[in-house]
């Protein structure tokens, strides 16, 4: 009996069907069989127990989000980056120039001439975070996020992947590994030292290596803005560690953001990052790092040797 190629059909367009044409070849005056439909979404509103509610969310936690543990180790200097003295008047009023509205102090007076010099030594100092009970320097992981997102825009993802720009915001949270027993709120912190290694003024004409930097690239130690008065100048002071490790987590949202957001694309995102650098004054070199380590949790000790790691090209 003769064989007829398929036609296009409203059926086959409704369930996917490649260009119209069905992967089976009919025999004449048989029907195309329909390929199934995807399953409904059932909307489940019932009364629930305390018991039942606590138990659906247990259900969903064990498996709403993937989870990378990430570990990088700083080649250089991490350079801190919060401001040391945060009087958001005083810092307004310089930036428009209007110094003559700060109270003067009397330079006669040696007390009051010290305090002042204090507070000028320390007003471009850029300090990393002190926690009250908690000794050592601190990073928050909302760093590491603006890391990511930053990146992600450069490399042009933001753009080449449609609503990659909601799901990184929305759907991608990163975290310090937690610990049992921690308090929830000590993920939102990464210990980066016990205290600093040393408090850098930043020469900014010339890279992390001394090396000077080409013209056009250069930029002044102290840093000028412009007022109705004149300039303004602050010099920058920054307190850093050395070759410090960090170890954080990853957590993307399974659901409606974790098919937005391709692997290979977040992989170069976090090896543009490396060479892009963290912290403080990353134009002129710090900051940077290796990836040293990233383990999706419970993937590596269930998928077979080589399952997952794609295939020779």
């Amino acid at each position: 009996m003769a064989k007829k190629k398929p036609t296009e059909t409203p059926d086959d367009l409704d369930n996917g069907a490649d260009e119209g044409k069905l992967d089976e070849v009919l025999e004449e005056g048989q029907k195309p069989k329909k390929k199934p439909a995807a399953p409904k979404f059932v909307c489940d509103v019932r009364p629930k127990t305390r018991g039942q509610w606590m138990a659906l969310v247990k259900a969903k936690e064990a498996n709403h989000w993937r989870k990378l543990h990430v570990t990088i180790q700083m080649r250089d200097k991490l350079m801190a980056g919060k401001p040391a003295q945060l009087d958001a008047g005083i810092a307004m009023l310089k930036a428009r120039g209007l110094q003559a509205a700060i109270e003067a102090v009397d330079i006669e007076d040696p007390n009051a001439l010290a305090a002042a010099a204090a507070t000028t030594v320390n007003e471009g100092l850029c300090e990393f975070h002190r926690r009250e009970g908690r000794p050592g320097l601190w990073l928050p992981t909302n760093n590491i996020k603006a890391m990511i997102k930053e990146n992600w825009s450069v490399l042009g993802y933001r753009n080449e992947i449609r609503g990659s720009r909601g799901r990184l915001a929305e759907g991608l949270f990163v975290y310090s590994v937690p610990q049992a027993g921690d308090d929830p709120v000590e993920r939102d912190w990464l210990l980066v030292g016990a205290a600093p290694d040393g408090v850098a003024m930043v020469d900014l004409t010339k890279d992390a290596e001394g090396k000077p930097l080409p013209k056009g690239k250069q930029f002044t130690a102290v840093s000028h803005t412009t007022g109705p008065s004149g300039p303004v100048s602050a010099i920058k002071r920054h307190e850093y560690v050395e070759g410090t490790s960090l170890t954080f987590e990853i957590a993307i949202a399974r659901k409606n953001v974790m098919e937005g957001l391709d692997d290979g694309a977040l992989a170069d995102v976090l090896v543009h990052a490396a060479e892009h650098g963290l912290g403080a004054c990353r134009s002129q070199g710090f900051g940077r790092f290796q990836i040293k380590d990233i383990v999706e949790l419970g993937v590596d000790d269930e998928l077979p040797a080589g399952v997952g790691e794609g295939k020779a090209a």
